[in-house]
């Protein structure tokens, strides 16, 4: 009985782990959902607490699901919006409860004020973290997103 009880607790010690091939694995399955737009199962991958910074030639960043939500919306319904990542490296910090992703992304983003397309790429730091509630032993999910433009990337109607 004492054998089983300790396989019981190392495979559930075991399912609990992550790593750093399936943090990559998590990291290339939000960037599926997010090029297709997905707007409710994107969602899905946020924290109550999750931030998204804008490129660093923007302003602001979003903070909390609904703002996040709101914001995207109008994004994901535009037909000439388009994000995509591409998850490329990922790491597991000593605690075992954090991670991060890095990759590159691209985001073509329509501009009504002028009538011109934005065409964003460059790199993404993604942090991730294992939500402790409502279980100790959480799904993980998105904690921050930092996306950092290539100089010469376009954003915003010139002059």
């Amino acid at each position: 009985m004492k054998a089983i009880l300790v396989l019981l607790v190392l495979s559930d010690i075991a399912v609990a782990q992550m790593t750093p091939a399936a943090l990559l694995k998590l990291d290339g399955d939000f960037a599926r959902v997010t090029s297709a737009k997905q707007l409710d199962t994107w969602m899905n991958y946020m924290m109550d607490s999750t931030v998204i910074f804008g490129p660093s030639n923007s302003t602001g960043h979003f903070v909390g699901k609904e703002e996040i939500r709101r914001y995207y919306k109008d994004l994901f319904a535009m037909p000439d919006f388009s994000m995509s990542l591409k998850p490329e490296s990922a790491e597991i910090l000593p605690s075992g409860q954090t991670g991060y992703t890095k990759g590159s992304f691209q985001w073509t983003v329509p501009d009504p004020k002028c009538h011109c397309i934005n065409e964003l790429r460059g790199t993404y730091l993604a942090v991730w973290e294992k939500e402790p509630c409502p279980q100790p032993n959480g799904p993980w999910k998105l904690k921050a997103l930092f996306p950092a433009p290539e100089d010469g990337s376009a954003c915003g109607c010139a002059p």
